[in-house]
Formats: structure tokens, C-alpha cells, sequence
């Protein structure tokens, strides 16, 4: 039968908990990973990575480091090379090798070749990723965006075997790891079970797979990097703050996003969320589209076009020289910056009007010169500031309307991590910006690493973050004696001589409230047709604050749990204690009938795709 039932008003809705009870301290430099190894996979917009750690010695987290040519980093680029027919290729640098290199013989039109497709996850184009989206590859070829993204983790996972076996010389097998996959904080739940499905279909278990927020993952970094030997700068920068109380703001700079999460530090030695993690999708990648602009305004577009298609090699080197001098500082000789141009772009010009003639037809051509010899272009250091203008406004004008939030005003301390915090000029503008505010700026060591190496500290200590915000508003049906002031006349049902309403909506978890997943809610429920073989505990999920019935527009369930009721004689009164637990991504149902002591249990997973479709 559905659910017909009346929650008992009289009964403590609240946490069994108070604030004002914590736990004991618990020795935080244990893992309680049952696996013997944590993994964690950062799958970044212009950059991916892994990095893992063994349980009996899980501060030491060991990364790999990625070669392609001049270039070693700790992530490979997000590029994928597939075969004409949809195999995999290749990843990674090696990707951008083998594709210059088919280009050169002209055999590259048939593969696929996919950078930056993370893209496609980002908030407003969540609602069509399912498993039949399509994704256009850099030559406009669409390829199904589940098996891209089950391509790249696969790979990733099968790299991350290969390393900790040659680490121990020995066999490990895939259930060995607990894997953690970090997303952005923008994602909705659409985008973070597309990555668990990808992950899925690589051989990786549900129950050994764990998603957590990039900006959580840099908080717990900056939490335990003391424990790394050699971090004990930072330690005195930031550790000795993290007394009971304490907040403090993280800035998370990536290739595709800014996301920003505030926390508390607990009695416990945990942390909660202060207010909702959230972001921007302008990172480092904007940077590289600004410079993209720059020269098409300075060579022309079509020329520009033609370099990228014709010279694939030298056209992805000129996107890595970048990169490393978005990282340089400025010249403190001069005021100018130079910019070596390939020798295949110059030919390509030569075949219009050459560099010198493109330029002085260009808007630049007052402030930047070319010199024949070195092959290098000048141009004033401000010049290429502006490169970083708009998406340095961006990152600023969020974290000022965060600001003026009240839960911030004690916040005086911010950490800045990412790829892309490494950036000079950013660095240089958050620096400003939070000097201004008189705040204090850390700079934790290995920022860029912030990410992958708190994703591995989460799988060994996953209650780190103990505390977050709700993005749903939770409640269970109800049905209620029926009031003709509040309650429509289409919901008004008798049971018995009692006219009830049918269908209500009793919230227990306002969306924006702080969760503790360690402490349920509980109900008392009195089943109002006892005399039924079954009763259906069920759980339901909205977007908005105060929902009022269950089949409204926007309004979920999440799972029923199916109770078998005692049997009685008529008029015998049977309540229902119900315990409900909202954990990261799964709500637990408790059910206990009060007659016979029956308990009934059940996990229900929120990013189910049936509830995904509906949310």
C-alpha cells in the first residue's frame, strides 16, 4: 500500500545531538581506510592526475610526474587521441604527439581528437548530458561524451596500477583501492553522476568510489599538509590557527572554474561547511582563449586557423609556452615582454604579408614591434596584463558579493590553491584584493597538488568534513487531519470517519540547513490503516525551501522502504520510529515497528539517474 500515516507533532524533530556535544578527539593521523591503498583521480579542464597513498603511511602521498618533450608536470593534458573506428589512441602528451605527427602525413582527419571536453559538464548544459550525449571533437567529429570520459579514467586508473605496482614490486588488484574523483563545486548532481557512471565502466565499484568537491579536497589538504616532513613552514603559516572555531576561506583556481568554500574548524578536529561551496566557471582556460584572441587580432583569424590546423605540433607547443609564462614573473629589467614566434607561423604569414606588415595593419601596431633576428615580438608587460583583465574581474567581483555574506565577517584567513593560483598576475590580484580587506593570504606549498593530495587525505580520513549544507530541501509524506483553510479539496481523502490530507509534503531538512550525516532524524509515524499487510516509509527531495505537496512540480522521491506491519486486532494503534540518516550522496531509512519490534533498513542512492531525471 502507499504511504497513509501521521507524524506525531509532539515529538523532538530536531537532531538527537545538541551543538553543544562532540565527540572525543580522535587521533587523525590514523587511517581508517579499509582498502590498503587511496587513490585519488583530479580530472581537470586543461590538466589530469592521480595520486595515492598506502594505509600504514598515508601522509606520504606519491604523484606522478608526466613527460612530453622539454615539459614534466604532475598532471598530463586533458587530451584524448581515439583510433577512426572509436578505440582508444591515446592520452595525454603522448595524445598531442601522435596526432601532430599524423597531421604531418596528413592521416589525422579520420581520428578524434578531444582537449578541454570537461567543459561540457559545467552548469548550464547539465540538463542534456545523459548517456547519449554527444561531444565534438577540436575538428567539430561528435563522439559519445560517456565513453571520452570512460576512455580518460580508464586510462588514468590503469597508469595509477601500473606506478604502485613497480612502487612495491608486487600485484595489486583494482579492489585494493579506494578510488576518490574530485568535481567542482558548480557541478550539480547530473555532472557528478556522469563521473561515477564513466568510473563505473572502468571496473571500479560503487562501494570503493567516493566523489568529493575540488575545494573541500584543497581545505582538508591545508588541514593535514603539516604532517608532510618537509611542510613545516606552512604549518606555522596556517596549522596553529586551526583551533575550535576557526574559519577560514579556500580560493580554488582551475583551468575551467574558481570555486570558493568557507569552514569551520570543529571541537572535534573536523570541519563544517559555512556557507554553500560554490564558483565560477572562469578560470585558466579564459587566459588561453584571451591569448588565442590576441594574436588573431594581431596576425588575422584566418591565418591563425590555418596555423592550427596545418602545424598541429608547433600550435600545441605554443599553447604549453604559455603556460609556463602565465607561471613566470615579470622581468624586473624591463617593462617589456617577448614572445618567440614559431618559424612555421612566420611562413604561413610570409605567404600573405609577413609579420612586420600584419602587425602594422593590426590595433597593436603602436606598441608592439617584431625583431627579424630573434624572431621574437616585443610588446609592453601591460599589454599582456590585459590578457588576464577579464577573467581577474570575474574572480574579484564574486569574491565581493561573498563578502558581504554575515557568516563571513570573522573570516580572516584565505587559502589559495589550484594550477591556476600559480599564475603570477592572479596571485598578484587575490594578494591585493585580500590585503585590502586585511585579511591573511596563505600560500600553501605544492598549490597546484592541493587538490589530488586532499582527495587522498579524504579516503583515509573521511571525516574531515563532517558538516555541510544542504542543497535540498528533505521530507517524508503525510497525511494529516484535513484543514479547509490550508488544504486544497482534491487532496481531502477519509480514513475511517477522519478526513484527512492526502499527499503532504513534511519537511524535516530545509534546504540551506547544516547536515551531520552521524546524527539521523527521527519520527514517530502512526500507521492510519493498521490493518494492511505493508506500509511505505517513504523519502522525498526538492530544490525548493518549503514544498507543500509530494507530487508538485520539482519534488522527487527518493526511496520507499517497505515496512511489513504486525497483525492486529482492529482498533490496535501501531506507531512507526523512523530514523533518517542524509549521508554525501545516499539517504539510509530506519524503520522500526513499535509492536513487534521489527526493524526494516535500506540505503537509497541520490544520484540515481531516475531521480536525476526528475530533479
Amino acid at each position: 500500500m502507499t504511504s497513509n500515516m501521521e507524524v506525531d507533532d509532539d515529538f523532538d524533530w530536531s537532531s538527537t545531538d545538541s551543538d553543544d556535544e562532540y565527540e572525543e578527539e580522535v587521533d587523525k593521523k590514523t587511517s581508517v581506510c579499509k582498502k590498503q591503498i587511496v587513490a585519488s583521480i583530479d580530472f581537470g579542464t586543461a590538466y589530469s592526475g592521480y595520486a595515492y597513498s598506502f594505509r600504514n603511511d598515508w601522509t606520504k602521498v606519491i604523484t606522478h610526474s608526466w613527460h612530453g618533450g622539454e615539459y614534466m608536470t604532475h598532471k598530463a593534458p586533458t587530451t584524448l587521441l581515439l583510433e577512426p573506428n572509436g578505440d582508444f589512441a591515446e592520452f595525454g602528451f603522448k595524445a598531442e604527439k601522435k596526432y601532430a605527427e599524423l597531421a604531418e602525413d596528413e592521416k589525422h582527419k579520420d581520428h578524434y581528437f578531444f582537449r578541454r571536453f570537461k567543459l561540457i559538464l559545467k552548469p548550464e548544459l547539465t540538463e542534456r548530458v545523459n548517456r547519449e550525449t554527444l561531444c565534438a571533437d577540436e575538428n567539430g567529429k561528435k563522439f559519445n561524451a560517456l565513453k571520452i570520459f570512460t576512455y580518460c579514467i580508464d586510462f588514468l586508473k590503469t597508469s595509477l596500477l601500473d606506478d604502485i605496482n613497480k612502487t612495491i614490486k608486487g600485484e595489486v588488484a583494482l579492489g585494493d583501492i579506494q578510488f576518490i574523483i574530485t568535481v567542482p563545486a558548480i557541478w550539480d548532481d547530473t555532472a557528478k553522476m556522469f563521473m561515477i557512471e564513466a568510473s563505473k565502466s572502468t571496473g571500479i565499484q560503487k562501494d570503493q568510489l567516493k566523489v568529493v568537491l575540488e575545494s573541500e579536497a584543497a581545505s582538508v589538504y591545508c588541514q593535514y599538509m603539516y604532517l608532510e616532513e618537509d611542510k613545516a613552514k606552512t604549518r606555522k603559516d596556517f596549522q596553529d590557527k586551526l583551533i575550535p572555531g576557526f574559519k577560514y576561506m579556500v580560493i580554488d583556481l582551475g583551468g575551467g572554474t574558481a570555486d570558493i568554500s568557507v569552514h569551520k574548524r570543529d571541537y572535534d578536529g573536523s570541519v563544517e561547511q559555512v556557507i554553500q561551496p560554490s564558483g565560477i566557471d572562469w578560470g585558466g582556460t579564459k587566459v588561453d582563449d584571451a591569448y588565442w584572441r590576441f594574436f588573431c587580432d594581431l596576425f588575422g583569424e584566418d591565418s591563425m586557423e590555418r596555423f592550427k590546423k596545418e602545424c598541429t605540433e608547433d600550435y600545441l607547443d605554443f599553447g604549453r609556452k604559455f603556460e609556463v609564462q602565465k607561471r613566470s614573473g615579470k622581468l624586473t629589467t624591463t617593462d617589456n615582454l617577448y614572445i618567440r614566434i614559431n618559424l612555421s607561423l612566420s611562413e604561413i604569414l610570409d605567404d600573405k604579408k609577413g609579420i612586420a606588415e600584419a602587425i602594422s595593419s593590426s590595433k597593436y601596431r603602436e606598441i608592439i614591434s617584431f625583431d627579424s633576428k630573434s624572431f621574437k615580438l616585443k610588446l609592453p608587460f601591460s599589454q599582456f596584463e590585459n590578457l588576464f583583465k577579464e577573467t581577474s574581474d570575474r574572480i574579484k567581483s564574486y569574491l565581493d558579493e561573498l563578502w558581504k555574506k554575515p557568516e563571513l565577517a570573522d573570516v580572516d584567513t584565505v587559502l589559495l590553491v589550484g594550477g591556476f593560483s600559480e599564475c603570477y598576475i592572479i596571485k598578484d590580484m587575490i594578494r591585493t584584493e585580500i590585503k585590502s580587506r586585511k585579511k591573511h593570504l596563505v600560500l600553501p606549498e605544492e598549490s597546484s597538488l592541493a587538490v589530488l593530495k586532499g582527495a587522498v587525505y579524504m579516503g583515509h580520513v573521511p571525516d574531515a568534513v563532517t558538516t555541510r549544507i544542504s542543497n535540498y530541501t528533505y521530507g517524508i509524506q503525510n497525511w494529516p487531519n484535513f484543514d479547509p483553510a490550508i488544504h486544497p479539496e482534491e487532496k481531502k481523502i477519509m480514513v475511517g470517519n477522519e478526513a484527512r490530507c492526502r499527499d503532504v509534503f513534511k519537511k524535516f531538512i530545509t534546504r540551506g540547513d547544516k547536515l551531520k550525516s552521524k546524527y539521523p532524524k527521527t519520527f514517530i509515524l502512526e500507521v492510519l490503516k493498521p490493518v494492511e499487510d505493508t506500509l511505505e516509509c517513504s523519502v522525498y527531495l526538492s530544490k525548493k525551501e518549503d514544498p507543500k505537496f509530494i507530487d508538485e512540480e520539482g519534488v522527487s522521491k527518493v526511496g520507499s522502504l517497505k515496512v511489513v506491519l504486525p497483525k492486529v486486532e482492529k482498533g490496535t494503534i501501531i506507531d512507526i520510529e523512523e530514523e533518517i540518516s542524509i549521508l554525501e550522496t545516499e539517504v539510509e531509512i530506519l524503520a522500526r515497528e513499535l509492536h513487534k519490534f521489527k526493524e526494516f533498513k535500506e540505503k537509497f542512492d541520490l544520484l540515481s539517474p531516475d531521480i536525476l531525471k526528475k530533479k
